[in-house]
Order: C-alpha cells, then sequence, then structure tokens
C-alpha cells in the first residue's frame, strides 16, 4: 500500500513533460471527473498578445492516449485563464470512439509568467458543442513537479520499508520517465491524423544501436525487410488515397537489449508526430493514418 501510494503521487503530480517540443509554458497533473477518476493530463502552450495556441496530452502511456491542439485567451486585465481542445492529433482510442469529449476551460491566474499552479472545473463539450462529461483540472508547472518528483524519489530511497532490490525497480524518477514516453506496444494502434496526402515515415534508434531488426509493412504491403535499425534516419515517403493507412511494425529480433524499440516519426506537412515501438521477437505494433 505504501510503495502504491508513492506511484500514484508520482504519477499525479508528474502526469508528462515535454515531448520534444519547446514551449513557453507548460503544466503537468490530473483531470479529475465527477465520478472521482484519474486521468493523467498535459497541457504546453504559447501565449502572444492574450492569445494561447499549444497542445494538450491525456491519459499518458494509457490505453487512450490522446494528443489534442488547444486554442485559449489570457486576459491579464482581469486575470482570466480559458483554452478548448479543438483538434485531435493522435489517439490510441478506436476510431469508433474518436467523436470525444473535449475539454473546455476558463478559471482565475494572476500572473502568467509566474504561475505555479493552477486548478478548476471545466465543461466537456463534443465537436457539436453538445454536453458531454464535466470534471476538474489539477495543475502544476512543469518544473515544480520535476521539484517534487526528486524530492519523492529520495524518499523512497532513503526509506527502511523498501528493499534495495525494490528501490532499484520502483524508482519514482525512473517510473514518470516512463510514463512520458508515447509508447505504442503490443497490439496496439496509434490513429494519427493526417490534412495531406503526402507522409514522411522516419524510423531510427534513438538510444544506443543493438541490432534490433524489424519487417515495416504499410497496407499489408513488406516495404522494409529484416531492416536493422540504425542511427540515421530511413525516411519512406507514403502518398495517402484513401480514408485510413495501416504502418505496421513487426520485430524480429530484440537485439543485444531487449525490447525491440523503433522511433518513429511522422511528417505531415507542418505537423510532427513522434511515438515509439516497444516489442518482443514475433509482436506487432500498428499506426494507423486517417485522412481528414
Amino acid at each position: 500500500m505504501y510503495l502504491r501510494r508513492i506511484l500514484f503521487f508520482a504519477y499525479f503530480l508528474f502526469g508528462a513533460t515535454a515531448y520534444g517540443q519547446l514551449t513557453a509554458y507548460e503544466y503537468m497533473g490530473v483531470i479529475k471527473l465527477n465520478d472521482s477518476a484519474f486521468i493523467s493530463y498535459k497541457l504546453a502552450f504559447e501565449e502572444v498578445d492574450g492569445r494561447v495556441q499549444g497542445y494538450s496530452m491525456a491519459d499518458l502511456g494509457g490505453k487512450h492516449e490522446t494528443k489534442s491542439n488547444i486554442k485559449g485567451i489570457y486576459d491579464s486585465e482581469n486575470k482570466i485563464f480559458s483554452f478548448a481542445e479543438y483538434d485531435i492529433v493522435y489517439t490510441k482510442s478506436p476510431l469508433g470512439e474518436v467523436d470525444m469529449c473535449l475539454i473546455n476551460f476558463e478559471g482565475k491566474m494572476r500572473k502568467l509568467e509566474n504561475n505555479k499552479a493552477f486548478s478548476g472545473d471545466f465543461k466537456g463539450l463534443y465537436p457539436d458543442k453538445s454536453s458531454c462529461l464535466d470534471g476538474m483540472l489539477i495543475m502544476s508547472a512543469t518544473e515544480e513537479a520535476q521539484a517534487r518528483i526528486a524530492k519523492l524519489d529520495k524518499k523512497i530511497q532513503k526509506s527502511k520499508k523498501v528493499s534495495q532490490e525494490l528501490k532499484d525497480r520502483i524508482s519514482a524518477k525512473r517510473s514518470v520517465d516512463t510514463l512520458t514516453m508515447s509508447i505504442v506496444r503490443k497490439n496496439e494502434n496509434l490513429n494519427v491524423f493526417t490534412k495531406t496526402k503526402n507522409i514522411v515515415i522516419s524510423i531510427y534508434d534513438s538510444g544506443k544501436v543493438d541490432d534490433d531488426r524489424i519487417n515495416l509493412y504499410v497496407d499489408d504491403v513488406l516495404i522494409l525487410e529484416d531492416y536493422s535499425i540504425e542511427k540515421a534516419k530511413k525516411q519512406i515517403p507514403i502518398t495517402i488515397t484513401k480514408k485510413t493507412t495501416v504502418v505496421r511494425v513487426e520485430a524480429l529480433t530484440e537485439g543485444t537489449s531487449a525490447p525491440n524499440t523503433v522511433k518513429v516519426e511522422i511528417q505531415d506537412g507542418m505537423s510532427l508526430i513522434t511515438t515509439r515501438t516497444s516489442l518482443k521477437t514475433g509482436e506487432k505494433a500498428e499506426l494507423t493514418l486517417v485522412k481528414q
């Protein structure tokens, strides 16, 4: 029970970190639904002349991980911060569930540049503006959460209630780092919404090159056979000619350091979406490109 509370506290405070995108403001925390369910949540955005533009991420590392664009307003005179999700970039949810509940938030914020945390109720609206689930946002600035996690990790490592073996396995920081990565695992599918017909997929090893080998399919056509993942990016241009195009990664080996991991980037016009597969030998993961 003690360890579960520690790890939940870590998850609560550190729902996400930057996914390789630099932004002026970054917050992380949770969505609290009216049924007391908690979902990890991240906000990253820029503010120019009171206008807010950025993205949100919900259920990081979960079965329904979803990234959405956001836009909003910071009214410095009245100390009000508001934003609305308006466009889904990608989701692990099945396509039949894509008509999702979008967060619309408005709350008090005294000074945007010095704000360390905020919370407040939000309204959930479908794209047609009809009501769905309402709830509460509880958010902390990234730097604040990172500092808390560092302190929490020290407490775990000093605790006499936890064996050294368990300390090595359940480091709060390491557990949190796992949650911060957008990962597609065995039999999972990531639906990526594209706005252009010409897409470039890049695959590479972002860590130590250890001879991970894969087969890569596009709509069941073998594009790369027994390919060894390298540090240099392998670019694969794809022309979208139908509503959905399925990219499948099949792990042939796990190299010298399991599991088989492949960094996957999808360049869609001005948008860059980055994810990573994590597979054992013989396992498969898919990315479905959905033409909007």
